[in-house]
């Protein structure tokens, strides 16, 4: 069975083709129901009784941490992920990402943004505006750009499904399949029209009611995650939100904007140590997030507490260890290097 649902995930990744209609939308009702209705140990409920916007693992037994920046189109890179072999100190025998999500020995935390290949499918965006000013919403290379989208979409919800307790997804403000404004979100568009593009795209290709379940998916989605020597975030928080205001997120749309669309020099000075002294258990505490890209590896900003480890040209991830002081000089690793099996 294990065999059976990885090399399903590497057909997905391959983004040979568009999901079927009944698939996505049966994966993506699935997914958002587990998303509504986490485990309360560290998923605590909102008013509404639902699930909440924090995932708080300070009281949970700690687990090596991989958090991994906006993926944007990037099946590949998650493939790659899931193929790299951890660091032997982590285990004494060894083993990579998915045979220890599969033994439930990790945790992994995507920051969030899903769709829009941004700046490595420009060339591919501007080509789908010129299909989409002929009123032609699914022509080849919107096609293409929804492959990938879609394909990483799907591995992700799939594996949400078959790990529930291990991995997790945080909204990120890509995190918008409708391009709506309202609940913390904005429309979006960069080199075209992307965001309403990908709106009529999946209208056309599969209707409303795929729509309506993927946008379920997303505002079910939690925005932040807390561990005893972390933060996780897709954004530099905005200002510093309460543990109450994280879990009310969904009645509140200036926690999730303030979690997932600031810029840089935007935040409120001093809102990261703020967070971290209340949602943290160390003082060498370090808050992680993508969202603005980088240069290298990653960039500091708030006293080198706050650590933005997303570049789109490269395939990292931050590996943080229980109990210790997170290091990204020797903590951040490339996976793209990883031969695929």
């Amino acid at each position: 069975m294990e065999k059976d649902f990885f090399k399903k995930l590497q057909i997905l990744g391959e983004c040979n083709e568009l999901p079927q209609h009944d698939y996505i939308f049966e994966l993506a009702d699935k997914t958002a129901s587990i998303l509504e209705n986490e485990n309360e140990s560290f998923r605590p409920k909102a008013k509404n009784k639902k699930s909440g916007g924090l995932l708080d693992f300070t009281g949970q037994k700690q687990l090596p941490l991989i958090v991994v920046p906006d993926l944007h189109a990037r099946a590949c890179f998650l493939w790659h992920l899931l193929n790299w072999e951890l660091p032997q100190d982590y285990f004494v025998q060894h083993l990579n990402v998915f045979q220890a999500l599969e033994k439930g020995l990790i945790r992994i935390v995507l920051v969030g943004d899903l769709l829009h290949s941004e700046v490595r499918g420009r060339k591919r965006w501007m080509k789908a505006w010129d299909e989409f000013m002929l009123r032609i919403e699914n022509g080849p290379c919107m096609t293409m750009e929804m492959k990938e989208g879609l394909g990483l979409l799907s591995m992700v919800m799939e594996l949400k499904c078959a790990f529930p307790e291990h991995f997790h997804i945080l909204k990120g403000n890509h995190e918008n399949i409708n391009n709506c404004h309202g609940h913390g979100d904005f429309p979006f568009c960069k080199f075209a029209n992307e965001g309403e593009m990908v709106r009529l795209f999946m209208q056309t290709v599969y209707g409303d009611d795929v729509l309506f379940v993927i946008q379920c998916f997303e505002r079910s989605l939690p925005v932040l995650a807390s561990f005893p020597n972390c933060l996780v975030s897709h954004a530099e928080p905005k200002r510093a939100f309460c543990r109450e205001e994280v879990i009310e997120n969904a009645s509140n749309e200036d926690v999730t904007a303030g979690l997932t669309w600031t810029e840089n020099d935007s935040a409120e000075d001093g809102s990261v140590s703020e967070m971290l002294k209340a949602f943290t258990q160390s003082q060498n505490s370090k808050y992680l997030a993508g969202h603005r890209p980088v240069k290298g590896r990653y960039a500091t900003r708030q006293n080198d507490l706050f650590i933005q480890i997303h570049n789109p040209d490269q395939e990292n991830i931050a590996l943080i260890a229980p109990d210790a002081i997170f290091n990204p000089d020797k903590d951040i690793h490339s996976v793209s290097k990883m031969n695929e099996k």
